[in-house]
Parts: C-alpha cells; sequence; structure tokens
C-alpha cells in the first residue's frame, strides 16, 4: 500500500514512513511542481499515476476521489494511526532493514562497518550502539539506529490504539 499524504500530515507521513509504507508528502512535490501549496488536482493526479491513496482531513477533496483517499478526523498523529488501522488495517511494524527514510521516502541500508560513519554520529550514540542505517539517496544520507525514540513510539503504540494491534 502506497501512500500520499496532504500538507497537514508532516508527522503522520514520518510515521509511515518508519513503518515502511511507502508515501509521498505533499510538500514534497512543491520543487517538482514549482506551485505552492499544490493543487488538489495535481494531487490526485500525482496519486493516481503512482497508484497512491491519499490520505487528507480537507473534506471536500475527499468526496471528489473517495475510492481513493481517507479521510481522517481530529488532531494527534496517533489518533491519524488508530483511524488508517480501522478504516484500512495497517500493521504498524518497526523494521529498520524494511523502514523508509522518515525524510525523504528513501530506501535505508544497513551500515556494516559502523566506523564508516563514525565521524557522522554523536560519540555516546556511537558507542552505545552497533546497528545503523542510513538512506540510500545521495541528497539526503540520514542515519538511523533503534535509540529510545523507537521504543517510546512503540509503547505509545500500545496505549493509544486499539487492543490488539499488531506492533
Amino acid at each position: 500500500m502506497k501512500f500520499l499524504t496532504d500538507s497537514m500530515f508532516g508527522k503522520l507521513t514520518r510515521f509511515l514512513r518508519i513503518f515502511s509504507y511507502d508515501t509521498v508528502y505533499a510538500n514534497d512535490l512543491i520543487d517538482v511542481y514549482e506551485l505552492d501549496p499544490i493543487p488538489d488536482d495535481i494531487l490526485r493526479e500525482f496519486a493516481e499515476k503512482t497508484n497512491r491513496i491519499v490520505i487528507t482531513r480537507d473534506y471536500p477533496f475527499h468526496n471528489k476521489i473517495p475510492d481513493k483517499s481517507i479521510y481522517l478526523e481530529g488532531e494527534g498523529v496517533y489518533n491519524f494511526l488508530k483511524q488508517l488501522k480501522e478504516k484500512l488495517d495497517l500493521e504498524y511494524n518497526i523494521d529498520m532493514q524494511h523502514a523508509r527514510c522518515s525524510l525523504c521516502n528513501s530506501e535505508l541500508k544497513k551500515i556494516e562497518n559502523k566506523n564508516e560513519i563514525k565521524d557522522e554520529l554523536n560519540e555516546s550514540t556511537y558507542l552505545y550502539y552497533d546497528t545503523f542505517y542510513q538512506c540510500v539517496n545521495p541528497e539526503c544520507q540520514k542515519i538511523f539506529w533503534n535509540g529510545p525514540h523507537i521504543e517510546e513510539i512503540k509503547r505509545r503504540l500500545k496505549s493509544k490504539l486499539i487492543s490488539g494491534s499488531d506492533i
């Protein structure tokens, strides 16, 4: 399942990428189309061409493409994740080998030797963690690891989502 999130869902976009969902953020298309904001008709066309489900809080936009979009209500990323789980039966697994870059949506590759990236890490991160992943996009190359923020996301998912959710 691939998604296109509208400009109101920056944090949700990052979470979906961490959970391995190929997710394009509307604001990522600003440079491509040289428009800000991106008009709904262009978002719809992009979603159709790339076979994506649009996630939006814009009810009139959703009504134009009800079979190709999900309308989310309220506030808060865990609220949105809960609605997506209920509507699409999404699973929220965090597996760094399959996760996508939370910044640019590119794939990640495992760093075989952490010494290769030593200069790019905080000293304590380098000493405490052994397994790292890096974005394959040459313009991004963000580095990821399973730090305490990942455990916090898992904890919040368990407490905020309906019981029996797969995380």
